[in-house]
C-alpha cells in the first residue's frame, strides 16, 4: 500500500513537531509518511553549483541481496582436501560445468546461503543458486537443464562434505561464553571490533571458544612470543591465538570471546572491524568511488540512464521493476555511484544558514526567512519539543544534517535510525526517491524474515542490519506477512520516518536530498529499546541515553 501523504495549511506548517504529533496516529502504522509543503515554501538551494564537489561510494547493486558470506577459498580447499583424504579419495581437478571448471567453494557457499542442500531441494532454489554461482552470465543463456546439472554435481562432490561439516558442528559441546574484557557487560555501550577467521590451514580451531586456563608451568618465553606476534584489540592479550579473528581490511585481531557479540564457534566468511566498516576509504559492502562536481556527476548520470533505457520514455514503474531485477540478479552486474552521508558541516548544506553569506543571486528576505524556518533541517533537531536540543555535540547525521547526491539505482538499504530516532528527509531537486517502510510495530517480524532469508550473512555478521548494506524485495516481506508500504518522494517533499521503522529505497536518477534526526518526547521508550539493542550487540551508542534523560528531568 501507499504511505499516507499530508498537505498542511500554512498555519499547520508553522510548527513542525506539533503537526507531526497531530498526524502521528495516522502515519505511524505505516512507518513513514510524506509531507507536501504549502506553495509558499520554496527554499533557495544554498550550495554553489559550480564549486561544490563531493566524494562518492561505489555500490554493487546486483550484490545487495544475493551475495554470499563466502568461506575463504584457501580454508575451503584445505578442509575439503582433508575431508577427501579421510575418505580415501583425491580430486585431481574440479568438475566441468557450463564449459568451465565449477568453483566448488562458491557452489558450497551459495547452497549454504539458502540453508543447505535439504532446504534448497525443499524450496526448489537451484535456479537462484545457479545465478549466484554464475553471476556474470545472463540467465537467458543457461540451458533448461543447468539447474538440475548443478544439483547433480553438488550431490556428487559436495553433499557428503556438507553433512560431514554439519555433524562436526553438532558434536561441539555447548560452552559458556566469557564476557569480553573492559566495559562489556557494565551497562555502557562500547565499541567492540569484529574481525574474520584465520585460515584453518594456519590454526586448527578448538571446539570450545572458552580460553584455556593458564597454568603456572606455561612457558613464559612462549607467552612473550605470542604477545609480540599479535594481540587482541579489545583485551590486549596475545594468548589463545588459535581463537583470534582478523579484520579482512586492516588485519588487526580480536578473540572470539571479545567480539560483539561473543561467538561460540568459528564463523565462515569475511569479517570487518567497525573502524573499517565506517572508513571513508573502504566501507563494508561499498568501496570508495571518484570525487565529482555536480556537473560531472550529472553528465555521468545522464550517460548511465541513456545507456540503460536507450533514451526511450520511462515510467516510475519501469525504473522500480528494473531496480529489483538487478538486485535479484536477473541482469548482469551493475555498479553505480552515490554521494551519501556527506557531512554538511564539511561540504555545506542545501539549506540557507544564518551564518552563511547571502549569494548575489539570492533575495535577502527569502534567504533569511528560510534560514530561520523550523522546517530548515539545520534547525529541526533543536526545535522546542525535540530532546536533541539538549545535546551539545554536533553529531553528524543526527544533529548536523547529511547531504545525499544520488543517481539512477543508487540505494539506501534496510535500516532504522540510530537510537530509533525520528528522521526527516527533504528532496531539494532532481529525480524522485522511492521509499519502502515496515512499521516499528513489525520490526521483529521483519528481522525474522531477514534472518531466515540470509542465514549465512547473519551467521558471519550478527549485526548485519546495523550496516546498511542489505536489500530484500518488499514483495518477499509481504509474502511472509510483514506489512510494507511505499511512497515516491518528489522534489520539495519531506519524508518523515517513525521510531524503529525499518526503511530503505533507491533513487530514480540524479537528485539531491538532505536528512537529519529529531526526538519529541514520545521517542523516549524507543530510545530505551535502542540502548538494549546496543548492549546486546556491544555497539557504540551515538549519545548517552541516561545522561539525556537526566538533563531533561
Amino acid at each position: 500500500p501507499e504511505a499516507p501523504v499530508f498537505y498542511p495549511t500554512e498555519e499547520e506548517f508553522s510548527d513542525p513537531l506539533e503537526y507531526i504529533a497531530q498526524i502521528r496516529h495516522l502515519a505511524e502504522p505505516y512507518g513513514l509518511c510524506r509531507i507536501v509543503p504549502p506553495k509558499f515554501w520554496d527554499p533557495p538551494f544554498a550550495l554553489d553549483l559550480q564549486s561544490f564537489s563531493f566524494p562518492t561510494k561505489l555500490q554493487a547493486i546486483h550484490q545487495l541481496q544475493e551475495r554470499s558470506a563466502a568461506l575463504n577459498p584457501d580454508t575451503f580447499r584445505f578442509e575439503f582436501d582433508r575431508f577427501l583424504e579421510s575418505q580415501g579419495r583425491v580430486l585431481e581437478s574440479w568438475p566441468q560445468f557450463c564449459g568451465e571448471e565449477l568453483d566448488l567453494c562458491k557452489a558450497y557457499n551459495c547452497v549454504k546461503r539458502y540453508g543447505g542442500y535439504e532446504k534448497v531441494m525443499e524450496q526448489r532454489k537451484w535456479g537462484e543458486v545457479l545465478r549466484m554461482v554464475k553471476p556474470d552470465v545472463s540467465p537467458a543463456s543457461f540451458s533448461t537443464a543447468a539447474p538440475a546439472n548443478l544439483c547433480h554435481l553438488y550431490e556428487k562432490h559436495l553433499l557428503e562434505y556438507e553433512r560431514h561439516r554439519a555433524e562436526g558442528l553438532a558434536k561441539q559441546p555447548p560452552q559458556a561464553v566469557p564476557e569480553a574484557s573492559g566495559n562489556v557487560g557494565t551497562g555502557d555501550a562500547v565499541d567492540v571490533k569484529i574481525g574474520r577467521k584465520r585460515s584453518l590451514a594456519e590454526d586448527e580451531v578448538s571446539a570450545s571458544v572458552e580460553p584455556p586456563k593458564r597454568t603456572k608451568s606455561e612457558d613464559e618465553a612462549s607467552m612473550q612470543q605470542r604477545l609480540g606476534d599479535q594481540s587482541c584489540e579489545q583485551c590486549r592479550s596475545g594468548a589463545h591465538e588459535q581463537l583470534m579473528l582478523n579484520c579482512d581490511l586492516c588485519d588487526r585481531a580480536w578473540h572470539m570471546y571479545c567480539l560483539s557479540p561473543p561467538l561460540s564457534e568459528m564463523p565462515s566468511g569475511r569479517w570487518y572491524c567497525l573502524d573499517c566498516v565506517s572508513s571513508e576509504q573502504e566501507t563494508f559492502g561499498f568501496s570508495q568511488g571518484n570525487r565529482h562536481t555536480l556537473d560531472s556527476f550529472r553528465r555521468m548520470c545522464d550517460r548511465f540512464k541513456k545507456k540503460w533505457f536507450g533514451g526511450r520514455p520511462v515510467t516510475y514503474s519501469d525504473v522500480e521493476e528494473q531496480f529489483w531485477e538487478i538486485v535479484e540478479r536477473s541482469t548482469g552486474p551493475v555498479e553505480v555511484l552515490y554521494g551519501s552521508d556527506l557531512d554538511t558541516s564539511v561540504y555545506g548544506s542545501g539549506f540557507p544558514r544564518p551564518n552563511d553569506a547571502v549569494p548575489k543571486w539570492a533575495k535577502q528576505d527569502s534567504w533569511e526567512a528560510h534560514a530561520n524556518s523550523p522546517w530548515n533541517l539545520n534547525n529541526f533537531p533543536k526545535l522546542n519539543g525535540s530532546m536533541l536540543r539538549l545535546v551539545n555535540e554536533n553529531i553528524p547525521g543526527v544533529i548536523v544534517p547529511w547531504l545525499y547526491v544520488g543517481m539512477l539505482f543508487s540505494s539506501f538499504c534496510w535500516h532504522y535510525e540510530d537510537h530509533c530516532f525520528y528522521s526527516v528527509n527533504y528532496l531539494h531537486w532532481g529525480e524522485p526517491k522511492c521509499w519502502y517502510s515496515v512499521p516499528g510495530s513489525a520490526y521483529d517480524a521483519f528481522e525474522e524474515v531477514m534472518r531466515s532469508t540470509f542465514p549465512d550473512l547473519f551467521h558471519a555478521q550478527p549485526d548485519l542490519l546495523f550496516q546498511l548494506v542489505t536489500m530484500l524485495n518488499p514483495a518477499v516481506l509481504r509474502d511472509k506477512g510483514v506489512p510494507v508500504c511505499t511512497t515516491l518522494q518528489e522534489p520539495g517533499n519531506f519524508v518523515i520516518t517513525f521510531p524503529r521503522s525499518y526503511h530503505g529505497g533507491f533513487n530514480h536518477g540524479f537528485n539531491c536530498a538532505e536528512a537529519v534526526n529529531f526526538a519529541p518526547l514520545d521517542w523516549i521508550p524507543f530510545g530505551r529499546f535502542s540502548i538494549e539493542r546496543y548492549r546486546f550487540f556491544h555497539k557504540a551508542a551515538v549519545l548517552s541515553h541516561e545522561e539525556l534523560l537526566c538533563v531533561v528531568a
